[in-house]
This record gives structure tokens, C-alpha cells and sequence, in this order.
């Protein structure tokens, strides 16, 4: 059984879904794991960690919707007390990590999968994703 560690950096530019599959692969097939388990976190309450539909541009409007923030009134205001308001109800929906199986040397995901990270900030950030492979 080994192990292996690293920081993946995500530049997003807007709030949204930022998808991260195809760099996540490319380190996973680095790290040489036939089987395994990929852990996933990111210690920024200001963006989560989802698999989602790819290509789907309507996922960010589901997801306002379903938070019940899609009048972006705070953001217009700049009320800024109200706009953390929105992104920790977003955080609490959510999820700081995922955990995803390899098999083969690939993520397990689904034809239409994407990883992604939920940017929950209208405003450019730079987001680190802890990875934590365990396997052989």
C-alpha cells in the first residue's frame, strides 16, 4: 500500500463551476496507482468540491435557485454581511471534499462526469485542492 500527496491550484474567474477533470487526471495517472482512493478537500469556505453534469451550462442557475440566491440584490449593494450570508448557506449545501475510487489508473467517473470546484464568490479567486491518494 502506498500513498501520495499533492496541492492542485484552480484559478476561477467568476463564480460558478470550474472544472478541474482533466487536471485531476493528469496527476492521478503521475502518482502511478494502479487501484486506490483519491481524496479530495479544499480548506476555502468560499468554494466546494461536486461531480457534475459536463457541458450543463444551467447547473449554476439550478444551484442559485436551490440556495435561493439567485437575485444577486446583496451584490449590487455590496452589502457585503449578506453576500458571506449567501456563500455559507452555498458552503453548507455542499460539500468540502469528495472522495473518488481508481481503478486502472484512472478517476472513476461517468461518461458525462465532470469534477468540479463551486467558486461561491463573484469575484476572481485562487483555490487550492488538497489531493490524497491511498493504494497500489
Amino acid at each position: 500500500m502506498k500513498q501520495f500527496q499533492q496541492t492542485l491550484t484552480i484559478q476561477c474567474h467568476e463564480q460558478g463551476f470550474n472544472d478541474f477533470t482533466r487536471a485531476l487526471k493528469m496527476v492521478v495517472h503521475q502518482a502511478n496507482f494502479d487501484g486506490g482512493l483519491l481524496a479530495l478537500f479544499t480548506p476555502d469556505v468560499g468554494c466546494s468540491l461536486s461531480v457534475q453534469e459536463k457541458n450543463a451550462p444551467g447547473n449554476r442557475d439550478r444551484m442559485e435557485i436551490m440556495t435561493g440566491h439567485h437575485d444577486n440584490e446583496a451584490h449590487a449593494r455590496a452589502d457585503l454581511h449578506e453576500v458571506d450570508l449567501h456563500d455559507h448557506t452555498r458552503m453548507a449545501m455542499t460539500s468540502p471534499s469528495l472522495s473518488i475510487p481508481i481503478q486502472n489508473g484512472r478517476p472513476v467517473l461517468g461518461t458525462w462526469q465532470a469534477v468540479c470546484l463551486y467558486e461561491h464568490h463573484s469575484h476572481a479567486n485562487t483555490r487550492n485542492i488538497f489531493l490524497h491518494i491511498v493504494g497500489n
